[in-house]
């Protein structure tokens, strides 16, 4: 019997994503669309699907489902997240996952008191360039990791571009974590170490005069065990996508625009091509969740990932907004 998904919210283009991962598996079926404010309905539109309920809670009443999956404004997901488990269904959403760091505790709680599952959209994890470098690193050709630098400006696409709801107070709950997690997620995979403190974060607008709360700016540095930083910038600023700069004991590896160079100390650069198309398990983050629950292969992006990415990325937020410095991340 195929999986029913069900989709809620239509805020983001990404959701775009998702319902594309839904359609591409036979073995899943798209069998409910909700989008409960009428104000916005490009993303419905693009998407390419109809609204079968008016609310969630009319789709929750009215439909048989596995899995609720989520692109709405990002502070209402950790309430969705709740909704869902509460319900029964598992869930699925695009970055970021929550706003909250108790809504997070709460999910975490319930995903144990009810054995349902959550997963993020992170789709690095299933892209053959981040896995040749995350190989490179876990095979040591990096020697050991030490520090780190993250990149990650994306343009701000005032006013038309972005949502609309990006600029109501409430609803977008910050840059960081809004844009860092992606980066978040990587560095934990590449390394396998966690982060175990918000060294110093910063928030502020810097030319968005219209929309005074706005973090356009967003930087953080952050420790991981054993002690290397992490240092990223997450700006809305112009540029668009993703630069890493690794270094650790015996190389350089520096991942950018143009590609993936390992720079060995004394050594000639090497050029890292992406992993082969094949040894990538799954084509998306959904396809990795949807195969786990229908067929109980093992998860390429865990639960645990998730939580602990999400929890070192909203402590990030925090201190950015708090002005905590030396903050430690959270248990999850």
């Amino acid at each position: 019997m195929a999986l029913r998904a069900a989709v809620v919210g239509f805020r983001h283009g990404h959701v775009t994503s998702i319902v594309n991962a839904i359609q591409q598996l036979d073995s899943v079926e798209l069998v409910g669309c909700v989008e409960e404010s009428k104000d916005d309905m490009q993303y419905v539109e693009r998407a390419g699907v109809e609204l079968t309920h008016p609310t969630v809670d009319d789709l929750l009443d009215d439909v048989d489902f596995d899995i609720m999956c989520c692109g709405d404004y990002y502070a209402k997901r950790g309430s969705l997240a709740i909704k869902a488990l509460k319900a029964g269904r598992h869930f699925h959403t695009d970055k970021p996952f929550c706003t909250s760091i108790d809504e997070l505790r709460e999910v975490k709680r319930l995903t144990e008191e009810t054995g349902l599952e959550i997963n993020i959209h992170l789709s690095m994890r299933c892209n053959a360039t981040y896995l040749a470098a995350v190989r490179a690193v876990q095979d040591g050709r990096i020697g050991q990791f030490l520090c780190a630098s993250a990149f990650g400006q994306h343009p701000l696409g005032w006013p038309d571009t972005r949502p609309h709801w990006y600029f109501e107070e409430g609803k977008h709950g910050g840059t960081i974590n809004d844009l860092w997690i992606h980066g978040c997620d990587l560095m934990r995979w590449m390394t396998g170490l966690e982060y175990q403190a918000v060294v110093s974060a910063e928030v502020w607008n810097a030319r968005l005069d219209e929309v005074p709360f706005f973090q356009d700016g967003a930087q953080c540095l952050l420790k991981m065990a054993g002690g290397p930083r992490v240092f990223a910038d997450v700006s809305y600023m112009p540029g668009h996508g993703w630069q890493f700069f690794i270094s650790g004991s015996d190389a350089y590896l520096e991942m950018t625009y143009d590609g993936t160079i390992l720079r060995p100390e004394g050594g000639e650069p090497e050029t890292i091509e992406p992993a082969p198309a094949g040894d990538l398990p799954f084509s998306s983050p959904f396809h990795d969740f949807a195969s786990h629950l229908e067929n109980g292969t093992e998860r390429w992006l865990s639960m645990e990932d998730c939580f602990r990415s999400t929890m070192a990325s909203l402590a990030a937020q925090h201190a950015g907004d708090t002005g905590e410095r030396d903050m430690p991340v959270p248990e999850i």
